[in-house]
């Protein structure tokens, strides 16, 4: 292969940039020179840096600058290679990419064979090969990461500094293989000069930056890079990987937000900020998605206890000008976006309106106020706690997830003497207010999707509950919980009378309250809703209903009582069945052949179900 010369010679290095801008310019003076050198060197170069820092964006910056046209060097990954015979293909199939691999690994055996292969050189040898690569420059990158012995690589790749006179660049995280036998005996063969690569952040960025899609985000990314950098450079991320994976989560973030967000510079800012640093530390390992759910509380715990080296307070303390604790996202946001990679734009939009940039102070909650009391002018505090004792006395709060942050902020507040009275004053009123809603008819039951209630782990509506974690505010979940419970009973026979409405007006519904699969319609699942009917009754119904009808409920009763439900949560209804499977049974025995076929079927399917009365004696004995 003919060598092409670089495009510069070794005393005019065509890097501009400062020693400051420029953190690798050491590393491109040396391999100018050490590339433009006129005889062999007789050595090879490492370049050395930890994984993510950036070495193969740099290499590949470096050669494009050097040269003018790709051909006047080979540059081969070992990521994975396993034998020498790997390399003689990855080597070829750079030096013919018309080939494509397949060919390439078919001519790599042949050549390795010392056999000809017809169509690329006619005849070609082993010897041929060397005479077309002998002065050739080699980059081999990710050394570490091949499943060879570092011996067998350095043995490999000194036949082509010694005997064949190239230059030859080696890239790795040379920390991953210091540890392996002979590695420094034959480094020190091999390598003649070792530079360390640097994270060049600010060329890294503007490249990534091209390939961020979406033209509005690419371009509020640019008017940021400094505190992009910035935040980098704070959170000594040193990983170029991490950078772009946060551009790309940001771009997805953008374009869910709505314009009048968007318009919003300093917000914009300040959430780009947020975003960032948490996503650097949940990317690198620092943080994890149990650590930024409940992120404010599990901060402050760590402050109060001087000889805790917590991972959080840590993460905290990087980040100079910025609390980590802000709730403009919320935990429950920023574990969905940069754990789950899942965008959720109604939650963005709740987070974002929410908000003290984008919410107006009239349009706030009067318990928001309080919980963000920090942010709010002291006279705006003041005004919204003699609101929400106003609201209470109403009865206005009805939400679980609000009633909790309500009552959880007064155990604070009394605590600081905000408000009169004490704890216990408090854990009171939370149960008077409680039982009054239930009463009334007003206190959201539980039901079979409760779990996705509890499922937001000390926080609702995107703000942590304060004192979650005292024995008073579990008092007061627990009393919910179970008035929660009382009211799901209260309910039952209205919701039984609904139910046999549904029957015939749409069955689909009435299937699907009982054995649904979640969500809107499915609120009956756990309840022992079928103890308030008759079964007489229900059975004269059902047999009303077309036979499609009819086959599809008692598939749902089956349904619904298989797993042993009967025996756990629907232990309740468990008479209601047997005696609905007696009535069916013994109808059966009274109707004409096909209609006792259906119902002895129809009364098998849900009546396999039934614990038998036996087993259940010799269970109590």
């Amino acid at each position: 292969m003919d060598q092409a010369r670089p495009v510069i010679d070794i005393t005019c290095s065509m890097v501009t940039m400062s020693e400051v801008a420029d953190p690798n310019r050491h590393i491109r003076e040396y391999l100018s020179y050490y590339l433009s050198l006129s005889s062999p060197p007789g050595y090879a170069v490492m370049i050395r840096g930890p994984w993510g820092i950036g070495k193969t964006f740099l290499i590949r910056q470096i050669l494009a600058q050097l040269f003018d046209d790709e051909k006047a060097y080979i540059y081969v990954s070992l990521y994975g290679v396993d034998a020498p015979s790997e390399i003689d293909t990855a080597i070829f199939a750079a030096t013919h990419p018309i080939l494509g691999s397949k060919a390439a690994k078919v001519v790599g055996r042949a050549l390795n064979a010392g056999l000809q292969f017809k169509g690329i050189e006619n005849p070609i040898t082993i010897q041929d090969f060397e005479r077309r690569t002998t002065g050739a420059i080699y980059v081999f990158d990710d050394i570490e990461r091949s499943s060879m012995s570092s011996d067998a690589i350095f043995g490999y790749i000194n036949q082509f500094v010694e005997h064949s006179g190239c230059r030859v660049i080696l890239v790795a995280n040379e920390a991953e293989l210091e540890s392996s036998d002979g590695y420094r005996r034959k480094r020190e063969k091999l390598v003649g000069q070792t530079l360390e690569a640097k994270s060049a952040v600010r060329g890294a960025l503007s490249a990534f930056l091209v390939d961020v899609a979406h033209a509005e985000a690419r371009d509020h990314l640019r008017s940021v890079e400094n505190h992009i950098v910035e935040l980098y450079e704070q959170g000594e991320v040193n990983n170029l990987r991490v950078l772009k994976q946060t551009l790309w989560d940001f771009e997805r973030f953008y374009q869910a937000i709505e314009p009048h967000h968007r318009q919003h510079a300093r917000a914009m800012l300040h959430i780009l900020r947020l975003l960032f640093a948490l996503s650097f530390e949940i990317k690198l390992g620092r943080l994890n998605a149990g650590q930024i759910r409940g992120r404010k509380d599990h901060w402050i715990t760590a402050m109060m206890d001087s000889n805790e080296d917590a991972p959080i307070k840590s993460s905290f303390e990087r980040y100079k000008g910025i609390d980590l604790s802000d709730t403009t996202l919320s935990d429950e946001l920023l574990i969905e976006l940069l754990v789950n990679g899942v965008i959720d734009e109604l939650l963005i939009k709740r987070d974002l309106d929410s908000s003290a940039w984008f919410l107006e102070p009239a349009d706030e909650p009067s318990w928001r106020t309080i919980w963000h009391r920090f942010e709010r002018d002291d006279g705006a505090v003041v005004e919204a706690i003699g609101m929400l004792q106003r609201e209470l006395a109403k009865l206005q709060y009805r939400d679980p997830g609000e009633i909790l942050h309500i009552f959880g902020m007064m155990l604070m507040m009394t605590d600081v003497n905000l408000l009169e009275g004490d704890r216990d004053s408090v854990v009171e009123s939370a149960k008077t207010y409680i039982v009054a809603l239930r009463e009334r008819g007003e206190l959201p039951p539980l039901n079979a999707n409760s779990f996705m209630e509890n499922s937001r782990h000390g926080a609702w509506g995107g703000l942590g509950f304060i004192d979650v974690g005292s024995e008073y505010f579990r008092e007061i979940y627990g009393f919910l919980d179970e008035q929660r419970q009382l009211a799901s009973i209260e309910r039952l026979p209205a919701l039984a009378a609904r139910l046999m409405d549904e029957l015939g007006e749409d069955p689909d519904l009435f299937c699907r309250r009982l054995v649904g699969p979640g969500g809107e319609g499915s609120d009956l699942i756990e309840g022992p809703v079928l103890r308030e009917i008759d079964p007489a009754e229900f059975l004269a119904a059902v047999q009303h209903q077309p036979a499609l009808v009819e086959c599809q409920v008692f598939q749902c009763l089956a349904s619904r009582y298989n797993h042993g439900a009967l025996g756990r949560e629907l232990e309740d209804e468990l008479l209601w069945a047997k005696s609905l499977r007696d009535a069916m049974l013994k109808l059966a025995e009274a109707s004409e052949p096909v209609r006792r076929n259906k119902l002895t079927i129809f009364a098998e399917w849900f009546g396999q179900h039934i614990p038998d009365d036996s087993a259940e004696a010799e269970g109590a004995t």
